[in-house]
């Protein structure tokens, strides 16, 4: 048997070979730095750059005269009204096909659930701007719906909010979908049986049971697909059209610092944008708690 002072000497040099602990702070240092230099500093200098008068040096001073040019610019308060249109219809037309899709995956697929959840990946996988063009050539005069109509093209299909609002959707149905497919998967079918012999309809399910379970997913899927949209310019590009209903804020940011050369507006536009998607993500992010929904 070992001694008592060998046992030490022993624990001595399990502990002086063992690896050092590292805490939470330790663990955490070096990505939160990395998100600090590559996140917060851009932050930060787009702020100043929203203060200070143009040219910016040393001697320019500082001006809230930006923000009072974005608030009271009447071309902003229709960009604006253009941008929430365009973002709240797409957006509801991704939930009117992500819920039933979701829960057609969740309760009726079977052996297809993996198949459909791959699919939708799949089909995430292509590049944005690829499927931007894709839908140019399927909506165009020359393109594939006109080619299956008989008769004089159909004008309103490309270049129009409708293409817009289509595009938007079917880029981003599949951030709609998954998260709501996910809160679906913790629903106990029992709980759909046990509404049924209460007496409840498809509806009463949809609106007492489904709904109220499935919400966190619903509101986290508005967090990853609604912001976006907000500040989108490339589908706007492509799709929409000459006139001013299809223009948005994602544009309006791009142009005002890329063609106007106005820094100042461009940065307190987009730091406006920014705080409006925190206090949306933060609204959603509440409500995503809730465990039910009035009726």
């Amino acid at each position: 048997m070992a001694t008592v002072g060998e046992a030490a000497d022993l624990g001595r040099v399990r502990r002086a070979h063992r690896p050092p602990r590292r805490g939470a702070f330790g663990i955490l240092f070096a990505p939160v730095t990395l998100l600090m230099i590559l996140f917060l500093a851009p932050m930060l200098i787009m702020v100043q750059m929203s203060l200070v008068r143009f040219p910016p040096d040393v001697d320019s001073g500082w001006t809230l005269e930006h923000y009072g040019s974005v608030f009271t610019n009447e071309l902003n308060r229709t960009i604006a009204l253009n941008t929430v249109f365009i973002a709240t219809t797409a957006m509801t037309a991704m939930l009117l096909l992500a819920i039933p899709i979701a829960y057609f995956m969740v309760f009726k697929a079977g052996k297809l659930e993996l198949l459909i959840l791959l699919a939708l990946v799949l089909a995430d996988e292509l590049a944005p701007v690829v499927k931007i063009y894709a839908w140019q050539v399927i909506l165009g005069r020359q393109g594939v719906i006109n080619f299956l109509i008989p008769g004089e093209p159909i004008e309103w299909l490309i270049y129009s909010r409708f293409a817009v609002i289509l595009t938007l959707t079917t880029t981003y149905v599949t951030y709609t979908t998954i998260p709501i497919y996910a809160a679906m998967k913790a629903i106990d079918p029992a709980v759909f049986e046990a509404s049924r012999d209460l007496g409840a309809g498809w509806w009463q399910q949809t609106k007492k049971v489904l709904l109220p379970l499935a919400a966190p997913g619903i509101f986290i899927a508005m967090i990853l697909v609604y912001i976006p949209m907000l500040t989108d310019f490339v589908t706007s590009d492509i799709l929409g059209g000459a006139g001013g209903g299809t223009y948005m804020m994602g544009q309006r940011v791009r142009d005002l610092i890329l063609q106007d050369v106005d820094w100042g507006s461009g940065a307190a536009l987009n730091f406006l944008l920014l705080s409006l998607s925190a206090v949306l993500a933060l609204g959603s992010y509440r409500l995503a708690k809730l465990n039910r929904i009035e009726p």
